[in-house]
């Protein structure tokens, strides 16, 4: 029996040259108790089609169907159609309680009592894996990490008792584990509850991982519809054929080889960090990092949300200043009251929101230009540190830095006179990498730069990335929870866990044998886009992990300690430090004599687990 049936949906935009037409006539259903995918680039139209499904589009849109029903009739959101939208800080208010936002929504459905509503809430809080449901009721959206908050949106969509529940990109801004982990749950639900669920992804291993039926969009049609197993094992249209083909990564890492940065050989790091330690409140930040990255390398920093990434790129940028530890540039201190000034303009930033990181005010041409002036600025306040002055570029010199920057990053020069809101989601993170090199950066940081992009769009500008680092030689700090890129793009990885960095090394040897528990669970997580394989993905305990944050290594701990299988009786005592074996490095008792044995001069250390 189908849920949901949906037949000739149409969905039109007015515009200067007449109407728009963003979704073609579509049909499709979702079957009782199953998990159904709607799977395509962004632009497709699958937002669009699941609004006008829900009744929410604006007044603009023209919505036409010959049948919408739920289990036979009319749809009615909130009651038997709950949704779960991609960005779980927009869907909650942030001046309210998760617990008074999860009872008002139980009061509107059964009509009870707040002390009924409040037990009730707690219930939905503990169904959706989360600890200690009582403390988090009393919290704000913006104390809770984005894994949490994307399992308190859907504790309040259970609230609804749903026949229905679509879930839009629920897991995109996730970092594999808490993915894994999202998807089990969703799955776990729909076995236990009935309740069917519509997947809308552009994501195609979690499609592959948790879907039955599967819809593949373009261009607002569907082009292709079946089991998971025919869509993708024998696609019969191109545009699925080359949805897998960029899923599964294409030829992107063909490159020379390259040894990582060797202490002893004399060569001075482009940028360095040593036991920088930075903390913010509740002990959330980074303790005792250290990093470097040499000329023309690509250095991947991942781990999970929360684990101290982006802090340690503001550091590194000079956005923040850190605690304890030393920053270098080029062997020097940069002065820690003109940091920025100090770089020269030579350290740049691609973030991961390409729209907010634009001003929606500028076209394309002043965004660069004004790109140049700040460079220019901080290149004549440089001097301090000994560095030459530049003399400020002419409105010629302007005009032909912004020409080839435009068709070095595949946009064109036409695209100059053109605003933010007029691009893709793709084209306007090519014009952040365009404003970050026009500057001509000795180092460009990359934080989560692809992280919401589709897989087509992502292959696009991680070829751009890759091709423009190989012609220009700029070092890279390619920040990610994405493990599929880390090792097709990076030279070298460093994993952070916890505010820590818990193992070093090249690349291919991390990702091929991983030493550190936590990078094993990071590499187990990913799904693959293989229905078979994908339904293995491991993602540990349904239920948020306890102590997995920097407080433990306040304590003296080892951060990981308690989600760790392998953990020794010293770990939830003491700190590892971190051990080096030639170009690998690890914080685990598991490498040390002291906790694990000593070993034979003559033993080759490899990974204990």
């Amino acid at each position: 029996m189908n849920v949901l049936e949906v037949k000739n949906l149409s969905v039109q935009y007015p515009g200067t040259e007449g109407a728009s037409e963003i979704v073609k006539d579509i049909s499709f259903t979702v079957e009782e108790g199953g998990i159904t995918g709607i799977v395509g680039q962004s632009g497709s139209g699958k937002s669009t089609a699941m609004l006008a499904v829900m009744g929410l589009l604006d007044g603009r849109a023209s919505v036409q169907y010959r049948q919408i029903t739920v289990n036979g009739k009319a749809p009615a959101p909130g009651r038997n159609i709950a949704m779960i939208f991609q960005d779980s800080l927009s869907c909650l208010n942030p001046s309210v309680k998760i617990g008074r936002q999860i009872t008002e929504t139980v009061r509107m459905r059964k009509g009870c009592s707040r002390k009924e509503a409040a037990a009730r809430a707690e219930e939905l809080l503990e169904t959706v894996g989360i600890r200690n449901p009582a403390l988090r009721m009393r919290q704000y959206p913006f104390e809770l990490s984005g894994g949490m908050r994307q399992r308190v949106v859907l504790a309040i969509a259970l609230a609804c008792e749903p026949d229905l529940i679509i879930a839009d990109e629920p897991t995109t801004a996730l970092d594999a584990v808490v993915q894994a982990q999202i998807l089990q749950l969703l799955r776990r639900i729909v076995r236990e509850t009935g309740t069917a669920l519509l997947l809308v992804s552009h994501d195609i291993g979690v499609t592959a991982a948790m879907c039955r039926n599967v819809y593949v969009m373009h261009g607002g049609r569907i082009i292709e519809e079946g089991t998971a197993e025919d869509i993708f094992y024998d696609p019969s249209e191109e545009y699925t054929k080359q949805l897998l083909k960029d899923a599964k990564g294409g030829r992107l890492r063909e490159k020379e080889k390259r040894n990582a940065y060797d202490p002893a050989s004399g060569e001075e790091p482009l940028i360095r960090m040593t036991h920088v330690t930075k903390i913010f409140d509740a002990d959330e930040g980074v303790r005792d990092v250290s990093l470097e990255i040499r000329k023309g390398e690509i250095l991947a920093l991942v781990g999970e949300s929360g684990s101290g990434k982006t802090t340690a790129a503001r550091i590194l940028t000079g956005m923040l200043r850190e605690d304890a530890g030393r920053l270098y540039y080029r062997g020097r201190i940069p002065q820690r009251g003109r940091r920025m000034d100090s770089f020269g303009g030579k350290v740049q930033m691609v973030f991961q929101d390409p729209y907010a990181s634009l001003n929606p005010c500028l076209t394309v041409r002043q965004a660069l230009s004004e790109a140049l002036d700040a460079a220019a600025g901080f290149a004549g306040r440089s001097a301090v540190d000994g560095r030459a002055d530049r003399h400020p570029l002419t409105e010629q010199e302007k005009e032909e830095r912004i020409r080839k920057i435009l068709a070095l990053t595949g946009l064109s020069y036409g695209d100059a006179d053109r605003y933010p809101h007029a691009f893709s989601g793709g084209q306007r993170q090519r014009i952040g990498i365009a404003r970050a090199l026009i500057t001509e950066p000795e180092v460009l940081v990359c934080d989560e730069a692809i992280s919401s992009l589709d897989a087509t769009t992502r292959e696009q500008i991680l070829e751009l990335i890759f091709r423009v680092q190989r012609k220009i030689g700029f070092a890279c700090l390619f920040i990610s929870h994405d493990m599929h890129v880390v090792r097709r793009i990076s030279d070298r990885i460093a994993v952070m866990y916890g505010g820590q960095i818990v193992e070093t090394g090249r690349t291919k040897k991390v990702c091929s044998d991983p030493w550190h528990p936590y990078t094993k669970l990071l590499l187990e997580a990913v799904p693959e886009p293989d229905p078979v394989r994908a339904k293995k993905i491991k993602s540990g305990p349904v239920k948020e992990a306890a102590g997995t944050d920097l407080t433990d290594a306040a304590g003296g701990c080892c951060p990981f300690a308690g989600r760790c299988g392998y953990a020794l009786e010293c770990c939830r005592r003491e700190r590892p430090e971190q051990y080096t074996f030639g170009d690998r490095g690890v914080s685990c008792f598991l490498y040390s004599d002291e906790h694990s044995g000593r070993r034979s001069s003559a033993y080759r250390m490899t990974s204990q687990i």
